[in-house]
C-alpha cells in the first residue's frame, strides 16, 4: 500500500490584499489528513506585520493543531524579521536553515530560505551592501544543508520565497526571469537534490509544476494558482506523487 504526507502550500497572499482568495480557497480545499503547513513568503504587504494574523487565524479555524513552516519573502522587510519571530511564535521560520519533523514514522527535513536572485533588483543593489556575494554564499550554504539533509532524512523539501527553478516561471517576461529568481534546482548536484522543491513570488507564471532533474518543483503563489496548494509525498515509494 502506497502511503502519503499530505502538505498544504501557498505564498504571495499579500494580505490583506488576497487574503479573501486564500480564505476562500482554504474553504472549499479538501483539507482532511493535511499533516503539515508551509508559507513560502510575502504573506504580508510592505512588511505589516499585523497583516499575518487573519491568515494564520484563517489557517486554525480549518486545521486547529498542525505545524506551520514559513519563509521570509521581499514583503516581510529584513528588518522586521525579529517581529514576525516575537509576535507569531507558533510558526516555525526558516531563514537559510532546517527543521525537522517526524511525520507517519518518517522523518522529513524542510531547508527553507528567503531564496536567491540571479540578478538583485536596483533597489537591493542600491541598499544591500555586497548582495552578489551574499546570493552566491547562499547558494552554497543551501547546496550544503541539502546534501546534509539527504544524509540524514527520509525525506527532504526545499522552500524558497523566490524562484528555486526557471521551469515554474514560465509565463513571466523572459527579460525579468534572472529578477524573479534563481535556477538553483538545475545546478543542484545529485547528493543535494530534493524530493520536491516549493517557491512563489513569479504571480504571472502560466507553468506552475515541472519535473527538474528528479525534482517535483511547485510555483504555490496564490495570484498564479488562485488558491492553495496540495501536495501528496509519497513516504512509501520510489518517488512523489503529486494531487
Amino acid at each position: 500500500m502506497i502511503r502519503y504526507v499530505k502538505i498544504l502550500c501557498f505564498a504571495d497572499v499579500h494580505s490583506p490584499r488576497y487574503f479573501t482568495l486564500l480564505a476562500a480557497s482554504l474553504a472549499k480545499s479538501d483539507l482532511s489528513n493535511v499533516e503539515m503547513v508551509i508559507m513560502a513568503g510575502d504573506i504580508v504587504e510592505k512588511g505589516r506585520v499585523e497583516a499575518l494574523k487573519p491568515v494564520l487565524q484563517v489557517l486554525r479555524k480549518h486545521l486547529a493543531s498542525k505545524p506551520v513552516y514559513a519563509v521570509f519573502g521581499n514583503e516581510e522587510y529584513f528588518d522586521r524579521e525579529r517581529s514576525f519571530i516575537e509576535n507569531y511564535p507558533e510558526v516555525v521560520w526558516l531563514n537559510d536553515s532546517v527543521a525537522e519533523v517526524e511525520v507517519l514514522g518518517f522523518k522529513f527535513c524542510i531547508v527553507g530560505s528567503r531564496g536567491v536572485l540571479a540578478k538583485p533588483t536596483h533597489w537591493q543593489a542600491k541598499h544591500i551592501p555586497d548582495i552578489h556575494n551574499i546570493y552566491r554564499e547562499r547558494v552554497k550554504r543551501l547546496t550544503h544543508l541539502l546534501s546534509r539533509c539527504r544524509e540524514s532524512c527520509d525525506k527532504v523539501l526545499l522552500v524558497t520565497h523566490y524562484a528555486c527553478s526557471y521551469a515554474t516561471i514560465r509565463g513571466e517576461p523572459p527579460s525579468i526571469h534572472p529578477y524573479l529568481g534563481y535556477p538553483l534546482v538545475e545546478n543542484l548536484p545529485p547528493n543535494a537534490r530534493p524530493d520536491a522543491a516549493i517557491h512563489g513570488h513569479a504571480h504571472n507564471a502560466k507553468v506552475l509544476r515541472a519535473f527538474v532533474n528528479n525534482v517535483e518543483v511547485h510555483n504555490v503563489a496564490i495570484p498564479a494558482r488562485r488558491g492553495v496548494t496540495l501536495i501528496d509525498v509519497v513516504v512509501e515509494g520510489k518517488r512523489l506523487a503529486f494531487g
